[in-house]
């Protein structure tokens, strides 16, 4: 039977691999109501080090032949981490994003495609609930970028806090993407170039940590701008939005290999800031909203705030969980998706009309399952 209200629980996992997000939300799929219980689960060392390798699978594979056995393998692992990772947490419904392996956006008039590793059914069986899953495949299929999906959630968060005028919502994932919104109504979303996944990856390389803890080697090494206004006159750079990126089309660091860590770190965290501030001078922002985790980097906020001309704030300022947006999104896109309403858009991902995209699935002993478009 179908409700006015749903609490509804998100699930995200970014390709950063630093774990599971879960948060809960009360929402009939157009406004937000409330916000419940959330929390993360790290994956554990063995499981990150053969989802990397899984990573790197799909990476040589490009959607050529078939698909690695590893896949199979690394689908055990991301549903386990999930169900692990909600442990008692209770729902009306489930949003499972998965976890994204390969994206490749669509280019020079071919479709794109994507993959996210994570079976809904295994999670709806187990839990006896509706999960919805597979968010981006239609999108993809119906010519559009797939990517990003949050601004629709984004947009029902603004209209939450009551916030007017002109707002960008910019998150800082592995990949950073912005949200634009007038008064309460989305205007358009884009990728807009690399956030932590290249900084990372360099910190990585070097031993150094997973990540520029609180933006230490940032901080103290030298930007070198002769790279990054490079690193701007790529494609990605060139194509109109909205538009979308996969982590590793920002495979920089070989362009770096007679740089210090620290000047390195620097570099790419300037590009990231670049990066987005290209996108924002075309919206001409009052307030810049940062969630994901380079909120947490001083040194990518610092340098934002060299680069935009507007109040630029961290998603806590606002009472918001600037760690939990996206698994937030993910609870309120499934139930869009139940209810059919549209998740992608022409102004978000370029598809030809708004998709409801998404699919349902029921617990086996249940009402079996229904498609979105």
């Amino acid at each position: 039977m179908e409700k006015d209200v749903y609490t509804a629980l998100g699930l995200m996992s970014g390709t950063s691999l630093d774990g599971v997000d879960v948060a809960v939300i009360e929402t009939d799929g157009v406004d937000i109501f409330g916000f419940g219980p959330s929390s993360e689960r790290e994956f554990p060392a063995a499981d990150k080090i053969l989802l990397n390798s899984v990573t790197q699978d799909a990476l040589n594979w490009r959607f050529t032949g078939p698909a690695p056995n590893s896949f199979a393998q690394a689908e055990d692992i991301i549903d386990e981490a999930h169900l692990a990772a909600i442990g008692g947490m209770g729902a009306d419904i489930i949003g499972y994003h998965g976890q994204t392996i390969l994206h490749h956006p669509p280019l020079n008039g071919e479709r794109g495609q994507t993959l996210q590793l994570g079976r809904g059914q295994v999670l709806s069986d187990r839990l006896g609930l509706p999960v919805a899953y597979d968010f981006r495949t239609a999108d993809v299929a119906a010519g559009g970028q797939g990517a990003p999906l949050a601004p629709i959630y984004h947009e029902a968060l603004v209209r939450y806090s009551k916030l007017t005028g002109r707002v960008a919502i910019l998150n800082l994932g592995g990949v950073a993407n912005v949200s634009a919104i007038v008064d309460g109504e989305l205007i358009w979303a884009t990728d807009c170039g690399p956030a932590n996944g290249p900084l990372d990856s360099w910190v990585q390389r070097h031993n150094a940590g997973d990540y520029d803890d609180r933006g230490a080697l940032s901080f103290r090494g030298e930007v070198n701008h002769n790279v990054i206004d490079q690193w701007l006159k790529r494609a990605f750079f060139k194509r109109k939005i909205p538009r979308s990126a996969d982590r590793y089309d920002f495979d920089v660091l070989e362009d770096l290999n007679e740089m210090s860590l620290q000047d390195g770190a620097a570099t790419l965290a300037s590009f990231t800031a670049q990066g987005v501030a290209r996108d924002l001078a075309i919206f001409n922002a009052n307030k810049v909203i940062v969630c994901g985790g380079g909120r947490k980097n001083p040194a990518i906020m610092a340098m934002l705030d060299m680069h935009i001309d507007a109040d630029i704030v961290t998603a806590e300022q606002l009472g918001w969980d600037g760690d939990m947006l996206e698994a937030q999104a993910f609870a309120y896109l499934a139930v869009r998706t139940l209810k059919d309403l549209p998740i992608s858009f022409p102004e978000t991902t370029g598809a030809p009309r708004p998709l409801t995209g998404g699919r349902i699935v029921y617990p086996s002993s249940s009402l079996g399952s229904r498609g979105g478009e």
